[in-house]
Parts: structure tokens; C-alpha cells; sequence
């Protein structure tokens, strides 16, 4: 869990990020308060494909890079946010996600991210959005 002192800092910095910026100051402090913080050196593997998954991370500061394989799916940086997926459909992580440099990530655990929804359901379509952003994204990488 984060110190108090963490949690007040946090918040200005939701606020900044498209998934959080619709919520009000109370949810966002419920997500300070359900929250963890962890750094990644670079090239410190974050989520493997095929494990189960149980938390949701959102990038504070650093990159990610997204791997199925050996094929690099996506680039992630601050703002950004990975794990979702696995936590909505009860199946195994579909990718690896990799530090590219020191990297900080607010974590949710799959029950603290499913209260912050139901209290929010504001956010939900913010998830979804991103998810079909995603999707044409994989799709289009796909056809070429």
C-alpha cells in the first residue's frame, strides 16, 4: 500500500490520465487508497504470458514494450495502462510486458479495479474505448 504522503501525490496525477480524468476527487482518492506502487529496472519482465493475472498496472513514469513472442505488439508509457484484459475475461495474461527503461506502476488488484468500475461506470467506457483502440491497432499490424 501506498504511505499517505504518496497517496495525496498521486491523485494530481490521475487526474492527469485519460482513463481517470472523468472521475471526481473521491474516486480518485478510493484508487489512492486501493492502490500499490512498484519499480521496474529495464528489461525486468512485469507480466508473462499464460499466468494468471491479479493486477492491473498504470504507468507512472518510464516505458513498457508488450511482446507475444518475439513480435513487439505495442510501446506503452506514462498515462498508459496494461493487464486489463486478463482481469475481464478470467484468462491467462496474452502477453509479456517488459520494462524498456526504470519504470513505476500504480497496481490494482483485480477487485479493487472491478470496485473502482461499479462505483464508475464512466470508466468502463474509457476501458473499452482503449481496448478497441488496441484491437484496430493489432488488426491493422496484422494486414500489412
Amino acid at each position: 500500500m501506498l504511505t499517505d504522503s504518496e497517496k495525496k501525490s498521486i491523485v494530481p496525477m490521475l487526474q492527469e490520465v485519460p482513463l481517470f480524468s472523468s472521475l471526481d476527487k473521491k474516486a480518485l482518492n478510493n484508487i489512492a487508497n486501493s492502490a500499490g506502487k512498484k519499480t521496474y529496472k529495464s528489461g525486468i519482465t512485469i507480466a508473462k504470458e499464460g499466468e494468471k493475472a491479479v493486477s492491473f498496472y498504470l504507468i507512472l513514469d518510464g516505458a513498457v514494450e508488450v511482446h507475444h513472442g518475439r513480435e513487439v505488439l505495442a510501446k506503452l508509457g506514462k498515462g498508459q495502462f496494461f493487464g486489463e484484459m486478463a482481469l475481464f475475461d478470467d484468462q491467462p495474461r496474452s502477453a509479456d510486458v517488459i520494462a524498456v527503461d526504470d519504470t513505476t506502476c500504480i497496481i490494482l488488484t483485480s477487485w479493487a479495479l472491478a470496485g473502482v468500475i461499479a462505483a464508475n461506470p464512466k470508466m468502463a467506457q474509457s476501458i473499452i474505448k482503449e481496448l478497441v483502440r488496441r484491437l484496430r491497432e493489432t488488426d491493422r499490424a496484422l494486414t500489412e
